[in-house]
């Protein structure tokens, strides 16, 4: 299949039928600008973008190119949370109330750090939330301290959709000392060579594409994400629904869902999970860190999204709602089909970060058409 649409970067011979994928969803799926990385071994051996980084497809999407990669910016804010636990200074089975005291108010001293990191801290919605508030990281977290727990902790679990990168978040503050979008730019994006920000700067905003609705996304445009059950999770959000996406929003540091990158960042974000902690010779994360992180924690349909989820601590795994292609597979994912996974039997990591929405179900037709390509390769 072939396209108009610019492409460049580069694909070894053997991962051919990726490009056809990713060319095919141009020529036939309304994709307006994507950018594709797998990495085997840490190292790149497909780098793909193409298209526009606008809906008026006059600007094109280039190797700097950005776009807010919406929820995959809860793993990388959990794995932050790793780091600090793969160094002692963190015990996945401690009370938060350990390292952060004053989350003990309103019967919360027992839930632990593992609950918190695997969306079982029943913190899903906060009563005293308003408007603009999880723009205030102090007023925020404050009223998340003393927010009694939503049901018993560790029972009728949901995604923590706004309220889970504070958490984790203000964990990693506490026991760091650093504000965590800090923490990830020196501990996490500079030693992985890592393009993700969160917390743009202006010139920042200069290589971001901004986000494209598309009415064939079942889960944001319909009642799969925001409904009467779930409307409550998001009260700290401004409410213009035109906000988060924008640049205003972009500028802030809202760890649930607004951290930039592209394909080939969240990639390398995600390949010491395919090589056993280490990226190019250098050790990252000890195994046993990785065991841990990755061992699931619950799986079923959220009680509050309805969506089907199975979760590990802080990522996902792979299940038809969240696709990333294989069992033992494990990654993180944001509205929208932002993909971002590791496959440690095979050494791979992969990245996806389309502009315009995905169509159809879960993640999308179009990462699904990569990645069922990536596993006609290596199978």
């Amino acid at each position: 299949m072939t396209t108009d649409t610019p492409i460049h970067g580069t694909c070894a011979a053997r991962f051919g039928p990726v490009k056809d994928a990713f060319v095919a969803n141009f020529a036939d799926s309304g994709e307006v600008g994507a950018r594709i990385a797998v990495l085997r071994d840490g190292e790149s051996v497909v780098d793909l973008w193409g298209g526009y980084r606008t809906k008026q497809r006059d600007v094109e999407w280039d190797n700097r190119t950005l776009v807010c990669c919406m929820s995959v910016s809860k793993g990388v804010t959990a794995l932050a949370a790793h780091l600090l636990a793969d160094r002692g200074l963190l015990d996945y089975e401690a009370p938060v109330a350990r390292y952060w005291p004053q989350f003990a108010e309103g019967g919360k001293d027992k839930i632990t750090v593992r609950q918190a990191l695997s969306h079982q801290a029943s913190l899903a919605i906060i009563d005293s939330a308003e408007p603009g508030d999880a723009l205030d990281w102090e007023r925020f977290t404050a009223k998340i301290a003393a927010q009694r727990p939503n049901w018993p902790p560790g029972t009728n679990e949901t995604y923590h959709s706004v309220t889970y990168g504070y958490i984790v978040g203000e964990i990693v503050r506490r026991v760091d000392g650093r504000r965590i979008e800090k923490f990830i730019a020196e501990e996490i994006t500079r030693p992985l060579e890592a393009d993700f920000i969160m917390g743009c700067t202006d010139a920042d905003l200069e290589r971001v594409a901004l986000q494209i609705p598309n009415p064939a996304n079942e889960l944001l445009a319909g009642a799969g994400l925001f409904n009467e059950k779930t409307r409550p999770m998001f009260a700290a959000m401004p409410s213009d629904p035109r906000f988060m996406g924008s640049p205003e929003s972009l500028k802030a540091v809202i760890p649930s869902a607004n951290g930039v990158s592209n394909g080939l960042g969240v990639a390398r974000i995600f390949a010491p999970f395919a090589t056993g902690g280490e990226y190019r010779s250098r050790r990252f994360l000890k195994p046993a860190t990785i065991r841990a992180a990755i061992e699931e924690q619950w799986h079923h349909a959220a009680s509050l999204e309805g969506n089907d989820f199975r979760v590990a601590m802080g990522f996902l795994l792979n299940i038809p709602f969240t696709y990333l292609g294989r069992e033992g597979n494990v990654g993180t994912a944001g509205a929208g089909g932002y993909t971002a996974f590791a496959d440690p039997d095979h050494g791979i990591s992969f990245g996806y970060t389309p502009n315009r929405f995905t169509s159809g179900q879960g993640l999308g037709r179009e990462p699904k058409r990569i990645i069922d390509a990536l596993y006609r390769c290596i199978s």
